[in-house]
């Protein structure tokens, strides 16, 4: 079977057709005031077809849609993984219907029609941005309380200045996209369970969705020592 593990090269800032895919269609964003979607705002600045003028051949080949079951979900997916240390391991999943995401092996949500997010603190996505890459492509799963909303934009505004696709706009798609991370409901603790939120659709919500509670806990033990 063909490996198609992502390499460096693939995920380098000058790869304009991945970077554009990944903000404008794995992030749930929007801008608020003119009610418009993440990727309609970013079609509305950027003139995707002259910058990346073959971005559909790159993408019928990055996620052949013939090759994905009924649901749009691959058997070998397209994906980025490796170790953070000797006891954290993460992997992202590029499906047609939806990006996944995984911390050693144990799912933490995903991006797509029936999406689960919202599963990383702030602290927690700081801790990834040690390792290249990582703070952007991580922060989908990421829930942004009210306290952390202007540094969250700022950090992200910096990434995407290194974009050639998106510098001229950061401070714009960055608000776009902390508008679809913020979350009502804060991160707190439970004794033996470690944190937990109570928002609707998150994985950490272990009220609501009891499923994830054993998952949880073993990720929250190996997050704590990884901040640490």
């Amino acid at each position: 079977m063909k490996n198609q593990l992502l390499t460096k090269k693939d995920i380098e800032f000058d790869n304009l057709n991945f970077w554009y895919l990944y903000i404008s269609y794995v992030f749930r964003g929007f801008d608020d005031e003119k009610e418009l979607n993440l990727d309609e705002a970013i079609n509305e600045l950027i003139d995707a077809k002259r910058h990346i003028p073959f971005f559909e051949d790159w993408y019928n080949e990055f996620c052949p849609k013939n090759k994905a079951d009924e649901d749009g979900i691959f058997e070998n997916p397209k994906r980025i993984a490796g170790k953070l240390t000797d006891d954290l391991s993460f992997a992202i999943e590029f499906h047609s219907s939806e990006t996944t995401f995984f911390l050693n092996s144990k799912y933490i949500g995903n991006q797509g029609g029936h999406f689960e997010a919202w599963f990383l603190t702030f602290s927690e996505l700081m801790a990834l941005d040690k390792y290249e890459k990582l703070f952007l492509l991580f922060l989908p799963m990421v829930g942004v309380e009210e306290s952390n909303i202007e540094s969250v934009k700022s950090l992200v505004s910096e990434k995407l200045e290194s974009i050639s696709l998106f510098s001229e706009h950061s401070d714009y798609i960055a608000k776009c996209i902390v508008n679809g991370l913020i979350i009502d409901k804060p991160f707190h603790s439970i004794e033996n369970i470690g944190t937990v939120n109570e928002e609707n659709h998150s994985v950490r919500n272990i009220i609501k969705y009891s499923r994830y509670k054993e998952d949880v806990i073993k990720l929250n033990k190996a997050l704590k020592a990884f901040v640490e």
